[in-house]
């Protein structure tokens, strides 16, 4: 009789222990772009009208780069650029539980690594890392007996950051360049002043240059008009030209 109820009992634990492991398998639940939607869902509480769950979601970038997307800023009443102030708009996913009972219903977002890069149309970029996991934890409840309806929604495309027309930053403009005119040294440095606006600092062989900015990537030497310096975001270099007709390419060095 005892050997009897022992076997019970440990069939009893085999059935619980089966239970819990299946509870907390993880489920894909989309995938897109290259990024993969899974998600874990334990049963934390079990109550007498409803049923409380913890639901853990877990994006990964399975691709071999770094993704992005692009978050729209719009402007403050003082004409600052800002960022959406709702969390969702800053997402790239969405998780939904169609039937919860309480507000996680109407769903949650998963958001990347704000970047400091900007686009032209006044975005910022959002990065997913490649292999990184980003992870969403919450809880919710369902009315008793009820199987948790999951869904997932992507709200923005990946891409690669070369697809973006990018604003172009301090980063990629400052540094050391290889001038194809003499294979002269030249250091561009970037700042900023009230009656200049945005400019370069040109030092070659220890002189001083400074370049005013004229157009989103064209700048033109102060006191003359007659030396133009204009650089390429899709090759990082510049070009610098005289109206006398000279031409060099600076290449980073």
């Amino acid at each position: 009789m005892k050997s009897r109820f022992t076997i019970i009992i440990a069939l009893l634990l085999l059935l619980l222990l089966t239970i819990n492991v299946s509870a907390q398998e993880e489920k894909v639940l989309g995938s897109k772009n290259g990024i993969k939607i899974t998600y874990q869902l334990l049963l934390e509480q079990e109550g007498k009208k409803k049923d409380k769950y913890i639901l853990i979601v877990n994006a990964i970038n399975d691709t071999q780069s770094n993704l992005f997307y692009e978050v729209p800023l719009s402007k403050d009443t003082n004409g600052k650029w800002i960022l959406p102030i709702i969390p969702e708009q800053k997402g790239f996913t969405k998780i939904s539980v169609r039937n919860s009972t309480g507000l996680f219903g109407n769903g949650q977002s998963i958001i990347g690594d704000q970047t400091k890069l900007l686009t032209t149309n006044n975005s910022i970029l959002y990065e997913i890392k490649r292999g990184e996991i980003y992870t969403q934890e919450t809880t919710f409840k369902v009315r008793k007996g009820n199987k948790p309806l999951i869904t997932n929604l992507f709200s923005k495309t990946l891409k690669d950051l070369e697809v973006f027309d990018l604003q172009l930053s301090a980063d990629m403009l400052k540094g050391d360049y290889l001038s194809s005119c003499g294979n002269l040294k030249v250091n561009i440095n970037v700042s900023n002043s009230p009656e200049k606006g945005d400019y370069l600092i040109q030092t070659t062989n220890g002189k001083q240059f400074l370049w005013l900015r004229s157009s989103e990537t064209t700048f033109t030497r102060e006191n003359s008009q007659d030396f133009t310096l204009t650089f390429n975001k899709d090759n990082n270099t510049y070009n610098y030209s005289t109206s006398d007709g000279i031409s060099c390419s600076w290449t980073k060095s």
